[in-house]
């Protein structure tokens, strides 16, 4: 699932936020912790786009023998994309 930098700058503000006020988190500087998790989250998600682009090359190199094995591409695209995940230890 793709965020815009908007709905980023929301989460990184909620969860830091609601932390403080629950007493889990007390910080000098809301903004820089905020500024710190707002660029975890966009790296995390470019990571997952990465992997996204390389299952759609690799479904692009094998394209005629998934159309033969005739199976769904949206299938093919999850189940690739779960054994990249897997074997590089990315957590989607």
């Amino acid at each position: 699932m793709r965020l815009t930098h908007d709905q980023i700058e929301v989460i990184a503000f909620r969860v830091v936020h609601d932390l403080e006020k629950a007493g889990f988190l007390s910080v000098s500087d809301a903004g820089n912790v905020e500024a710190r998790l707002q660029r975890a989250i966009a790296d995390d998600l470019s990571i997952e786009d990465q992997l996204n682009d390389e299952v759609r090359e690799i479904m692009r190199e094998h394209d005629s023998q998934i159309r033969r094995a005739d199976v769904e591409f949206h299938e093919m695209f999850k189940v690739i994309k779960a054994k990249l995940a897997k074997e590089r230890n990315i957590i989607l």
